[in-house]
């Protein structure tokens, strides 16, 4: 199995990155490394103030403290090599070796467990992991939703196949495998966007089964292309994130979804305070609109049931 290859603007960048007991060997002090000159990237590595946070950054400092044979896996990996699913809030996601044990230390989420050197390549003296590793280790993670929805993005970047990633589970007895090889089937790599993913999901698991990313036509041509849609039913679910809050797009999204409603589609906007907090309201406000539209169309003789659990 081939790995990929790192971006070179990843491989290449020179970090601004330096050990506590390095800088107190130069003669810095601890007060002076909580100055507004320099911040901290992980527990004991220091970048200066002018730098940059991101998930590379963490990642590269991660790499700087970890033990050999360790692997940058998940979200991390997959974000060093091109696709992004992790900022720098988030943890850097490491499987270290099993006689290390588990590494207890706040910026990193270890997992005490073995990778082969057919799995992940050699960067800043420890390893990352390839794609097929990453999908692996993201979706045996215990949210099913998100870890569906990461790999999801994988798929819709083409750096992996459902395929590839099945074969990469067979034959294999790891922690977790079970797990992973059960959400094999909720794979879709259509979605645009990781929320996207996680509505499909859940409304999955509620019994409810749109198609993502639906273009839908007129007598005219295309109209619009739905990140969720019922297609039997007429009924549209879209995703609001930060970015449609700017006045050109939610004036172009008005618009789009006004075409629809002409042509008969209910249109249901979920914003991400609702995915996180009011799903069960979601989930009431499309079953009500798949039933109201499953009653119009009894009464010109067609039938959605197919789209409902």
């Amino acid at each position: 199995m081939t790995l990929q290859a790192f971006p070179p603007e990843i491989g290449d960048t020179p970090h601004k990155l330096f050990l506590r007991s390095e800088a107190i060997a130069a003669g810095l002090t601890d007060w002076q490394l909580r100055g507004s000159a320099f911040r901290k990237v992980l527990h004991g590595v220091y970048t200066t103030c002018d730098t940059q946070l991101t998930h590379e950054l963490k990642c590269a400092a991660a790499a700087m403290t970890l033990p050999s044979g360790s692997v940058i896996t998940g979200r991390s990996a997959a974000t060093l090599r091109g696709v992004p699913l992790a900022d720098f809030r988030a943890p850097v996601e490491v499987i270290v070796p099993r006689e290390d044990g588990m590494l207890r230390r706040k910026g990193l989420r270890c997992t005490a467990a073995r990778a082969f050197d057919f799995e992940h390549s050699s960067w800043r003296g420890i390893g990352v992991a390839g794609f097929p590793r990453i999908s692996f280790d993201i979706l045996k993670q215990r949210s099913m939703s998100q870890a569906v929805a990461y790999c999801d993005a994988l798929l819709h970047a083409g750096s992996i196949t459902i395929e590839e990633i099945a074969g990469f589970l067979v034959g294999r007895k790891d922690h977790g495998i079970v797990r992973a090889r059960m959400r094999l089937e909720h794979l879709d790599g259509r979605a645009e966007s990781v929320p996207e993913s996680i509505l499909r999901v859940e409304l999955a698991l509620c019994g409810l089964r749109p198609v993502p990313q639906l273009e839908v036509f007129d007598g005219d041509g295309f109209v619009a292309r739905v990140d969720l849609a019922f297609e039997a039913a007429r009924v549209a679910v879209e995703y609001d994130g930060g970015w449609h809050a700017d006045p050109a797009q939610i004036k172009r999204d008005e618009i789009r979804r006004n075409r629809l409603r002409s042509l008969g589609w209910v249109v249901i906007v979920v914003t991400n305070d609702q995915l996180r907090e009011g799903f069960d309201q979601v989930v009431a406000r499309i079953r009500a609109a798949l039933k109201h539209q499953y009653a119009i169309s009894i009464e010109i003789g067609g039938s959605i049931s197919m789209e409902i659990a």
